[in-house]
């Protein structure tokens, strides 16, 4: 079944590291940077939390996560939302409002020209953390009417539809880690269904609150140093992460016909369900297999096409051993010796961003394919043993490498992703032909000549950063390939023209740098306008280019003639509403990206003096259960209590301290815990087994597979495992003493 193919045509994105656009993501993917560091003070205070034994109860063992600068800013005005109200929403909302705008900005589409149009949103979210707060019990006094914005998660896409005014599917999708992902593959499908002509797709994902990490250390899932070593023989979990992403699709008919400038297509997208597999929360290479071979045969691809795989790279030993295995025996398959294709994981430079995860694989993918390059995997030194790599036909990219054509053909690479409960899902990309004509060319003879620049903002201020962000853009090293004609027929024709307004004719890129610095000097210059229009509904974002009055002139290609013309407009539009740019440019020409609205953000936070203390880890009042600690307390050496018994009680004593640790983590009574039976039948998952696993190595410091727990034995044959690695480990001489006590005993029988 082979579908048109979906045009990426704008991405708008915030990740850990500093990054606010995709260009500034792809420098930092480029330059292999590790955008990690300490938890900031504002979510809590690492000291508080942190303790390096990951059985203390009420702690982490992990200082580390990528995270988001100005987390609690936005620019309500520009949306038109009142303060109060903007406290109380939910920042992943408000994060993504301005996200969407910019990636619409960076697709070359008006905003204001979609209202009432039929574009879908499909946003994968599932943190709450925002919720916890607004709803705690600490803060019901100041629970009112505007509380309720935040505390369902159908709000987060449905913000977005209501103001921008869409009006076609808006879904909030949670599939664990796979949610932005699954977001992609149904933006897609509405579009090859029909029920849109336009998607937004993207992930969020924010962390204010410790509870989850803290939860997340009791299930051994973070890594200790704070690194994701995808597919390293050193893997030890993920690092948790922030991070918001959102991609602009339409057909790629309609985008060719509308000169978009394309990142890459999406070739066909497929989800799964693992069913009933080995455990509830464990991956299941098979599922995943058949996942991918769906959406190969769907898109009428060659597995052996594909070049390069954004890998969900969970940097755990277990979950990249089955990913790889299952990638290789898909896309590895009837690949020759040499033609290896490279995997990776973007959670190695970012971390793992949750549901926006998915979201940020497939926009590395997409930036990949764009610039030709397949940036490198970090913290990549021992392949994973348990891996057969050549066997496979794959290898890890460890350095920054070319993306190149093969026979003939655009490079494809794929994405792969699943979340915990069993979700799979599978992206397959294609890169359009590089210098393919998208739109007419301006007239040569035009080109040359004068040019009007247009910019506009909702406020003095913004104007005056919007000018500053424009010299930096204009004076940047990777920049000189940008014309003027095409840079003017962009703020004529593909932004929206705001309230405050500054117009000039420039005849050079130097000139226009000039004119700009001369704008923010309060200078007076020839040629240069600037001015107020009155709109009425701004702020819910009525546009006004390629609409109103037609200038009634013949544009000339003599430049004294063109100029006077080009003054004249610049002066009419810093005094009126509406000018149709179409007559400007009656050829058309090439879009290019700009840099993003320049946000005037404040500060909107809403919480209780008493929450803020808790959260942040200053008050002492949040204890951990008396329960926990009566046991906790209770807990007695059990190596010390194993060393001196007697040989026939020294299984039964590990039995029962295994028992006594599953009771705990089932929360049920000692006698429906039969130590003969697998661990599965009990209730214990996969997660719970790894758990289970890591308390048991770190209690009694011996080395167990934990394939040997995947593989739910009793709790007899984990004591008598145990016991043979106990005894392996130097305590001869206590062994010693025991055994003569042992003989002592029986001879006064």
């Amino acid at each position: 079944m082979n579908q048109e193919p979906i045009a990426i045509v704008g991405i708008g994105c915030r990740f850990p590291g500093g990054v606010q656009s995709p260009a500034s993501f792809w420098n930092l993917l480029q330059n292999g940077r590790d955008a990690i560091t300490e938890i900031p003070g504002d979510r809590w205070n690492v000291n508080k939390f942190y303790h390096p034994d990951p059985v203390e109860p009420g702690k982490m063992y992990s200082r580390w996560g990528g995270f988001l600068d100005q987390i609690d800013q936005f620019d309500a005005k520009f949306f038109g939302i009142s303060g109060a109200e903007a406290a109380r929403i939910d920042p992943q909302q408000r994060l993504l409002l301005e996200t969407t705008w910019e990636a619409l900005e960076d697709a070359g589409l008006v905003p204001e020209h979609l209202a009432g149009s039929d574009t879908g949103v499909f946003i994968g979210v599932l943190n709450r953390d925002y919720n916890y707060i607004q709803l705690g019990e600490r803060d019901r006094d100041a629970i009112n009417a505007h509380t309720i914005v935040s505390s369902n998660l159908n709000l987060v896409p449905n913000r977005i539809s209501y103001c921008f005014d869409f009006t076609g599917p808006s879904l909030p999708i949670d599939a664990g880690c796979a949610s932005s992902l699954v977001a992609v593959h149904f933006a897609c499908s509405s579009l090859w269904n029909g029920e849109c002509s336009l998607a937004l797709a993207g992930g969020v994902n924010v962390i204010f609150k410790p509870e989850v990490s803290i939860a997340m250390s009791k299930a051994f899932l973070l890594s200790a140093d704070g690194r994701c070593k995808s597919f390293d023989a050193a893997a030890d979990g993920f690092v948790r992460a922030e991070g918001v992403g959102v991609v602009v699709l339409k057909p790629l008919s309609h985008a060719l016909a509308d000169g978009d400038a394309i990142y890459a297509t999406i070739r066909s997208s497929a989800v799964s369900q693992n069913g009933r597999g080995s455990s509830f929360t464990a991956p299941e290479a098979l599922a995943q297999q058949a996942v991918m071979q769906k959406a190969y045969q769907r898109a009428g691809i060659l597995p052996q096409q594909v070049q390069y795989v954004e890998t969900q790279g969970s940097s755990s030993s277990m979950g990249d051993e089955i990913e790889a295995k299952a990638i290789g025996a898909v896309i590895g398959s009837d690949r020759a010796l040499g033609n290896e294709c490279a995997i990776g994981s973007v959670k190695t430079n970012i971390g793992h961003m949750e549901a926006a995860a998915g979201i940020g694989g497939l926009i590395k993918a997409a930036l990949a394919v764009s610039h030709r390059q397949i940036p490198a995997n970090l913290h990549f030194q021992t392949p994973n043993p348990k891996i057969p790599w050549q066997e496979l036909r794959l290898r890890v990219a460890q350095s920054l490498e070319p993306l190149i054509n093969k026979d003939n053909q655009p490079p494809i690479v794929s994405v792969n992703g699943f979340g915990l409960g069993g979700m799979n899902v599978h992206v397959i990309l294609q890169g359009v032909e590089i210098g393919k004509p998208r739109s007419l060319p301006i007239d040569a003879a035009i080109a040359n000549q004068p040019q009007l620049f247009l910019m506009s903002a909702r406020s003095p201020e913004a104007l005056k950063a919007f000018a500053k962000a424009y010299i930096e853009f204009f004076t940047a090293q990777d920049n000189p390939t940008i014309s003027l004609a095409d840079i003017c027929y962009t703020t004529s024709l593909r932004r929206s023209h705001h309230s405050y307004r500054l117009a000039m004719v420039v005849d050079s890129k130097k000139q226009l740098v000039e004119h700009l610095m001369a704008f923010l000097a309060q200078e007076s210059r020839p040629s240069m306008f600037s001015g107020y229009v009155e709109q009425q509904g701004e702020q819910r974002g009525r546009g006004a280019e390629g609409q109103g009055r037609s200038p009634q002139f013949k544009i000339l290609n003599f430049a004294t003639e063109r100029a006077q013309i080009l003054n004249s407009l610049a002066e009419r539009y810093t005094l009126e509403d509406s000018i149709d740019w179409n007559a400007l440019y009656p050829h058309g020409s090439s879009f290019v990206r700009l840099p993003f609205y320049p946000w005037q953000r404040q500060r909107y936070w809403h919480e209780s003096e008493a929450s803020r203390q808790d959260r942040l880890g200053e008050s002492n009042t949040a204890q951990a259960s008396s329960v926990v600690d009566s046991k906790i307390a209770e807990q007695i050496d059990i190596i010390k209590q194993w060393s001196v018994a007697i040989n026939s009680q020294r299984t039964d004593l590990l039995s029962t301290y295994i028992q006594a640790q599953i009771v705990q983590a089932l929360e049920c009574e000692p006698v429906q815990v039969d130590v003969q039976k697998p661990l599965n039948s009990m209730g214990i998952d996969s997660l719970m087994a790894v758990s289970l696993r890591n308390h048991i190595v770190t209690n009694l410091k011996i080395e167990l597979p934990i394939e040997q727990f995947i593989a739910s034995p009793s709790i007899a044959e984990l004591a008598q495992a145990c016991h043979e690695q106990l005894i392996l480990k130097n305590l001869i001489p206590t062994i010693q003493i025991a055994n003569f006590v042992e003989e002592i005993e029986e001879l006064t029988l």
